[in-house]
């Protein structure tokens, strides 16, 4: 790469991520100045090339980008990382990582190294995404019981049962004792004469009287 190009102002907005579901990007943005340290002028093209490296600044290479920005009127670029390449891909939780940046000026591959610098913070919420859930909290306080609610409507009758079984005969009680003799009751009035009965049949002769 050119003498004419030195580093680059880098400035990291952070992560997007939510539980491993949304998109895992880094936003990144740089000024970009020429040797004698004045901004580039707005509206020229350079390359960018991202790269990570496992456990040291010389570390495997874990993820890489390219991609290439439009300086503006202030000589800034801008560039989301990983909106070319899958971020998702680089395991945050086997130790740190470090970002290198190369550029190339002209937009064009011959890329100079502007540096390497280890992640720090931020980017490892990423691990946080994927990493195992935490002890669960102690259990809450009971909450106070709810109002009663309204009385459900009546259900319908349900049908009879069978009849039982007829049960057993019981004994027979013990007989009373006698009772007392009641008061002769009162004279009845007397009764009404009867009708006449029909006359009888007449009677034999008698036997002749002796002679006198």
């Amino acid at each position: 790469m050119k003498k004419g190009l030195i580093g680059l102002i880098l400035a990291f907005c952070g992560f997007n991520t939510c539980m491993a579901q949304a998109p895992q990007d880094m936003n990144y943005q740089a000024i970009v100045r020429n040797a004698s340290g004045q901004v580039l002028p707005g509206g020229q093209t350079v390359s960018l090339r991202f790269q990570i490296h496992d456990g040291s600044p010389t570390g495997t290479v874990v993820f890489q980008e390219v991609a290439s920005a439009v300086t503006n009127q202030f000589g800034l670029v801008t560039h989301i990382i990983g909106s070319g390449s899958n971020l998702a891909t680089v395991n945050w939780g086997t130790g740190p990582k470090y970002l290198q940046i190369e550029l190339d000026p002209a937009g064009g591959v011959s890329y100079a190294d502007m540096g390497t610098s280890q992640l720090i913070s931020v980017p490892y919420a990423l691990f946080a995404a994927n990493s195992e859930p935490g002890p669960s909290g102690p259990t809450g306080s009971n909450g106070s019981n709810g109002l009663n609610g309204a009385t459900g409507i009546a259900g319908a009758a349900g049908l009879n049962g069978a009849t039982g079984a007829t049960g057993a005969t019981g004994s027979n009680g013990v007989i009373g004792p006698i009772g007392a003799t009641g008061a002769i009751g009162a004279t009845g009035n007397a009764g009404a004469v009867g009708a006449t009965g029909p006359a009888g049949n007449n009677g034999l002769n008698g036997a002749t009287g002796a002679p006198g």
